[in-house]
């Protein structure tokens, strides 16, 4: 079962699910959920999938609402306040457990704020590892255009070939500058839907916690 907590943000309360490894604690980890206004929320089966192959691990993973979902308070702000809600998140998770390594992982809207947490963050203050599945990095449906900034480190790509949300061009035109390497699920849309089995091999295999 996850625990509830809230933590301040600018511009208000962060709602954030906590889950636990049954052991001992050895690292934190953020997972980000996909877009509020569309649906997404932090119970979602992906960002639900990185957290239990992280609480595996020994992880204890913090899974925020962005605003405009569950109790997280502030207006929408299509990723700007959002960024800026999450590195306070990771802050103050941060200070509570100084020490351990972090890691971090986000789908769809959640990867792009992430990407944009990762490019904020100084070297030293960065993810050991972070995982962004469905990364939107160009128009998204003709509804909005996404900036995502280029990013360098120990991240793994996951995109569905026939994602038609955030289309699979798309990513490979912002990685092939960065010379990122994408694993591809053949066959699968945006939300991995019968791929979730072999999304969660792909962290597994991934994750050197």
């Amino acid at each position: 079962m996850s625990e509830t907590i809230f933590l301040q943000g600018p511009a208000g309360k962060i709602e954030v699910f906590v889950d636990r490894p049954q052991g001992e604690i050895s690292s934190f980890a953020v997972v980000c959920h996909p877009h509020p206004l569309q649906g997404g929320n932090a119970q979602h089966k992906i960002p639900v999938l990185l957290s239990n192959a992280l609480t595996a691990r020994g992880c204890i993973v913090y899974r925020p609402s962005f605003r405009g979902a569950g109790s997280t308070e502030g207006p929408h702000e299509e990723g700007v306040g959002e960024t800026n809600d999450i590195l306070a998140v990771i802050a103050q998770i941060r200070a509570q457990f100084p020490t351990f390594p972090f890691y971090a992982g986000g789908f769809s809207f959640g990867a792009h704020v992430l990407a944009k947490c990762y490019a904020e963050l100084s070297l030293e203050l960065r993810p050991k590892q972070m995982i962004l599945c469905g990364l939107p990095t160009a128009m998204v449906r003709g509804l909005r255009d996404y900036q995502t900034p280029e990013i360098q480190g120990n991240l793994l790509f996951v995109h569905g070939e026939e994602d038609d949300i955030t289309l699979l061009r798309d990513v490979v035109a912002w990685a092939k500058p960065q010379k990122h390497p994408i694993t591809i699920f053949p066959g699968a849309n945006h939300f991995f839907t019968g791929y979730l089995k072999q999304l969660r091999q792909v962290v597994d295999r991934y994750l050197t916690l």
